[in-house]
């Protein structure tokens, strides 16, 4: 499911921009977020943090810049490493959908097998099991928990053997079981070379596993090493934010 080798990109923002509307939803964000790293992004909600991930993907219309610095190395299969996996927030979902697992993983994986007809490789048979879904591939999706459904989009995400993932709260919904499967899996991409942003809002989790962590208030308030990072507590009272290793975004 992972490959051993995975050629994480640099990102780089230089005064970005989103409106909404009459909104500002971002503003004059600047960062880079390193290659083969996993990054943390920290905020109040409507401080657009979706908003950031959804500009990375080019969703978005927006000011300034958004660059991508892709591996030029081919991969085994001589394609270049630009591919991105995204998993969005969990959200209400129509049970009534008659699409069953192994259908939304036939749809993932680009195959023309005809309905019905398409059997999963040994790669993906891999992460339904560590994902805990091994016994759910006949299942209508509407019959699945919103944490099973989160863990399936993250295994149709990696299905696209990304370099990058975008993920918008993927822990939302899951059980202890499927919340270190799934941890599991995220650290195996990155110690592989992959690159991840990741919305969260668990602390512990992300002092424990990320690299580095941003806070995010419709501008970049504050970033550093997630195991150097003071309480955020501070940040989401106005408060200062202390010293450590943390620099205050200001004017990058």
């Amino acid at each position: 499911m992972i490959a051993d080798r995975v050629l994480g990109p640099r990102i780089r923002m230089r005064n970005v921009c989103l409106d909404e509307g009459r909104e500002r939803v971002l503003d004059a964000v600047s960062c880079e977020f390193a290659a083969a790293q996993w990054h943390a992004i920290l905020g109040p909600n409507g401080g657009g943090k979706s908003s950031l991930l959804k500009t990375l993907l080019g969703l978005k219309a927006h000011e300034g810049s958004v660059e991508i610095a892709w591996s030029a190395a081919p991969d085994a299969t001589g394609d270049r490493r630009d591919r991105v996996g995204y998993v969005p927030q969990l959200e209400p979902f129509d049970a009534s959908l008659p699409i069953s697992v192994a259908d939304y993983l036939h749809m993932a994986s680009g195959t023309r097998a005809q309905v019905g007809r398409w059997q999963p490789s040994e790669a993906v048979v891999e992460g339904l099991g560590t994902l805990r879904l091994d016994d759910k591939l006949g299942r209508r999706l509407g019959d699945l928990s919103g944490g099973e459904r989160q863990r399936l989009l993250l295994l149709g995400a990696l299905m696209l053997a990304p370099c990058l993932l975008l993920l918008d709260e993927p822990m939302s919904g899951l059980d202890a079981d499927g919340r270190d499967a799934t941890v599991a899996l995220l650290a195996r991409f990155r110690d592989a070379g992959g690159t991840i942003l990741m919305v969260e809002h668990d602390w512990d989790l992300v002092r424990a596993r990320c690299d580095h962590v941003y806070w995010l208030d419709r501008s970049l308030r504050a970033h550093g090493p997630a195991a150097d990072m003071p309480s955020i507590l501070p940040l989401m009272t106005g408060g200062a934010i202390g010293s450590h290793s943390v620099a205050v975004a200001s004017g990058q």
